[in-house]
């Protein structure tokens, strides 16, 4: 808070006196322009409120649309947290449609890939959560699209797309590393590649030494004829690109 200045009292100058006539003087020159330029100055003045109003109606139109489509995705996540999948997918979908290029939008095309999964259509899915991922990139939410698109090519029986997704969301070294590296190392094993997937769990090991999961690893490791390994003899993982 700013310490008030003292107040010092104020000696009238001559400049002091004349201020008052000179400030009638101008008063009187603004007077005259409007009386001689009224009607300029009458529509300068619409001109300038109207653009006012314009911008404070945009405003006001935006924080409503926003206002709007924060309530529809609300009610569309009650609808899907109640598991009435397909009325949420329609909110979801309604919600896309309406605003596209909005936030909130783009996020509830995640959660209609989300409802084809819930609903055990998972070509749906697949094809919904691509379309996510090519309009959306921030981390979080790509990093849990990528892992349910994983789950959808897995119902698929497409593998090998299902270890890119988890291996994608794995090279993002979000919440869900863990889980994503331990998914690729499932299907490098599945897919015959037991070296790749040995490495991959000794790495998981090395890197995760706490891990809720570590005795069912060991066994994983055990079934491929492997001892878990140290963090020195730990391999490294190699991501799929894009």
């Amino acid at each position: 808070m700013a310490t008030a200045k003292p107040h010092h009292p104020h000696h009238l100058t001559q400049k002091d006196l004349k201020a008052p006539v000179e400030a009638v003087s101008l008063v009187e020159s603004a007077a005259n322009y409007v009386a001689n330029n009224l009607v300029k100055v009458v529509l300068g003045i619409i001109g300038l409120l109207a653009l006012v109003l314009v911008i404070v109606g945009i405003r006001f139109y935006q924080n409503s649309q926003l206002r709007d489509v924060a309530e529809a995705f609300y009610q569309a996540s009650r609808t899907y947290e109640q598991r009435d999948y397909s009325s949420a997918r329609t909110q979801f979908t309604a919600l896309v449609e309406a605003h596209p290029g909005n936030s909130l939008a783009r996020l509830a095309q995640f959660y209609v890939g989300n409802t084809y999964l819930s609903d055990q259509q998972p070509a749906k899915a697949r094809d919904a959560l691509q379309k996510y991922l090519s309009e959306d990139d921030r981390p979080t939410f790509r990093e849990m699209a990528l892992m349910q698109l994983g789950v959808a090519n897995e119902q698929l029986s497409d593998f090998a797309a299902a270890q890119k997704a988890y291996a994608q969301a794995a090279a993002m070294k979000g919440p869900e590393q863990g889980r994503a590296d331990l998914n690729v190392a499932r299907l490098m094993a599945k897919a015959g590649d037991k070296k790749g997937a040995i490495a991959a769990y000794q790495r998981y090991l090395s890197e995760n030494p706490y891990s809720q999961e570590r005795s069912r690893v060991i066994d994983a490791l055990a079934q491929l004829g492997a001892a878990p390994a140290t963090a020195s003899t730990a391999k490294t993982i190699e991501v799929p690109s894009k």
